[in-house]
């Protein structure tokens, strides 16, 4: 008798292959019966406890997501309903160099937007991506505000924590540079490491492969602390001990050098330099033209320049894929309010409504001018590193000339610099957003997704929809719209028309996933493989990322299995926590 028996459904196995009709068995967390007991010629249909009848919808494997940070939300959000109502089963953590494992003895390694544990770990008002906390501050703040014990500090330990979770997909860990940088030489890690360091933090690499690490991660932008400081040598000899146990080098990349000026390109080539002559998987993480164009036209060229020079290395024998964010607006977040980027300011006034005030005075935006030369508005720096107003575009002002432009058009045109145009557009409506969007570059990110080595992405985290990530009403901060629905969004963009492309999509978001990753067992329907398994409705599916309000569950995800465990039943969360921590090399 199987457990459940998925009957009458059109299989879309994820090896890109012919759909084909037929009833799926599920014994335990395993497939154990694929076959069509009707054209078989036996009437009777197989004893199971539970029966889906999925005619006239497709069953595909469970989807895998490459790049999250699921592991900075699951301590807190371990059921992860965002994922599982899009029928993603399995997600890749610890990327962009910063896993919560190993931590060092002197530090609490982590990033969290939550402004009041931020305040109570030690975080400065202006500092835009808080990594490094004293440790045993930073403990007491994640005990008090998250309710999370700092009892681990071995990559093995947190696996093990996690585990105990009832996680709600499973997790497929890397190992972060940073966080092995930061536990090895504690706080004094914004510097070059001297060889016995470097010995240390090989010595953290081996333990994390040999405790089931799927690779590691890179974070190289300026704000992500401490990986910039690290020389070529320093990440080729950790890679090394990453490629002995063949594993994935997957990294961030730097959008912005040294000086602040965006050179892209500059961060792929260094990644690839520091890869050279390794037998390694090299995987560049969300790849995207944000700062490589003005317009859409030049955002295609951008696209087109980069995939040229990825088919260039390809053709020099790197060994090399990417993940895409299938969104042209590829923030991080949703952003309701500007007030999130302008922190400190809305703390001085108290709100936001009282700060547009205050910006209507001369004399408090000379104080403002003075903080941004303090450093204490790094956002709208413009001789800063981390100055992004050139990157803003407004999404809502209640002067529709502004909607949708981005800020140094804007400023052109008032005559002013990016910051005092920013304190206008404030001024005349406190509740404007903004973000690090680029609506109008689909063309380009078209073809991101559609290449041959692209896999989609959410750079997601497992908080539910609801969830105001800072906590504070006066600078919220949502999930992104892709943390919900990047794949119902992907496999109707780029799966549209006959049912090849479709299988080939769902390919490119399972199967070639976990292969690329080497997560056994999973990412194919097959018999022996685990039962990790999407029921939906095509003709249903729809994801809401480009309607007013984004941040609405997708449509057309029937039922989603995680070993076996029924996750979504009916379009409705049914919980399990059937997830489960895996270990490169285990099936």
């Amino acid at each position: 008798m199987f457990d459940v028996l998925i009957e009458n459904g059109l299989v879309c196995d994820g090896t890109g292959k012919p759909f084909y009709m037929a009833d799926i068995g599920i014994t335990g967390d395993q497939i154990t019966y694929i076959g069509n007991h009707q054209a078989a010629g036996d009437g009777n249909t197989p004893a199971a406890k539970k029966v889906i009848d999925a005619a006239g919808k497709v069953v595909t494997p469970g989807f895998i997501d490459p790049h999250t940070h699921v592991d900075l939300s699951v301590l807190s959000a371990p059921e992860m309903e965002p994922y599982l109502k899009q029928g993603v089963t399995t997600v890749v953590t610890g990327n962009c160099g910063y896993s919560l494992a190993p931590q060092g003895k002197e530090t609490l390694y982590y990033a969290e937007r939550d402004l009041t544990f931020l305040e109570e770990a030690g975080a400065a008002d202006e500092d835009m991506n808080p990594l490094i906390f004293e440790k045993e501050r930073g403990a007491r703040a994640l005990k008090e505000r998250l309710g999370v014990d700092l009892d681990w500090q071995t990559f093995s330990e947190f696996a093990e924590k996690c585990a105990r979770l009832p996680l709600g997909c499973n997790m497929a860990p890397l190992a972060g540079h940073s966080a092995i940088r930061t536990a090895v030489m504690g706080v004094d890690c914004q510097r070059a490491a001297t060889e016995a360091e470097i010995c240390a933090m090989e010595q953290e690499v081996r333990l994390a492969m040999e405790a089931g690490a799927f690779g590691m991660s890179t974070g190289r932008d300026p704000i992500y602390l401490p990986g910039p400081f690290a020389e070529d040598k320093e990440i080729t000899r950790l890679l090394r001990r990453v490629s002995a146990y063949d594993g994935i080098f997957a990294s961030h990349t730097y959008n912005y050098d040294g000086n602040g000026a965006s050179d892209r390109m500059g961060g792929y080539a260094e990644m690839f330099r520091q890869a050279d002559g390794l037998p390694l998987k090299v995987h560049v993480s969300h790849v995207h033209v944000m700062g490589m164009a003005e317009n859409p036209a030049q955002a295609v060229q951008a696209a087109q320049k980069t995939l040229d020079y990825f088919a260039r290395m390809r053709g020099e024998g790197l060994n090399l894929t990417y993940d895409v964010i299938p969104d042209p607006a590829c923030a991080d977040f949703t952003q309701v309010s500007f007030g999130y980027y302008i922190k400190p300011l809305v703390k001085l006034a108290g709100t936001r409504a009282r700060l547009a005030e205050m910006l209507k005075e001369p004399a408090f935006r000379e104080t403002v001018h003075a903080m941004i030369a303090d450093g204490q508005l790094p956002a709208l720096d413009a001789c800063g590193e981390t100055c992004w107003l050139p990157e803003f575009s407004i999404l809502e002002h209640k002067n529709p000339a502004y909607q949708g432009r981005g800020i140094p058009d804007i400023a052109e045109e008032m005559g002013l610099e990016m910051a005092d145009a920013m304190m206008h557009l404030f001024a005349e409506d406190p509740d404007m957003a903004a973000d690090l969007v680029a609506p109008d570059f689909g063309e380009a990110v078209d073809l991101l997704c559609m290449d041959a080595c692209a896999m989609p992405c959410s750079d997601g985290s497992s908080y539910a929809k609801e969830t105001n990530l800072t906590g504070d009403a006066e600078m919220p901060l949502y999930p992104n719209s892709m943390n919900l629905s990047y794949i119902p969004r992907y496999l109707n963009r780029y799966g549209a028309g006959d049912d090849r492309v479709f299988a080939e999509a769902v390919r490119k978001a399972s199967g070639f996933v976990a292969e690329r990753f080497a997560i056994k067992g999973r990412g194919v329907i097959r018999e022996g493989n685990f039962a990790d398994l999407v029921i939906l409705d095509r003709g249903n599916l729809h994801s809401f990322d480009e309607d007013a309000n984004p941040l609405q569950d997708p449509l057309g995800i029937d039922y989603v299995l995680v070993n076996g465990q029924m996750a979504v039943e009916k379009g409705r969360f049914a919980g399990g926590g059937a997830g489960r921590v895996l270990r490169k090399g285990a099936y």
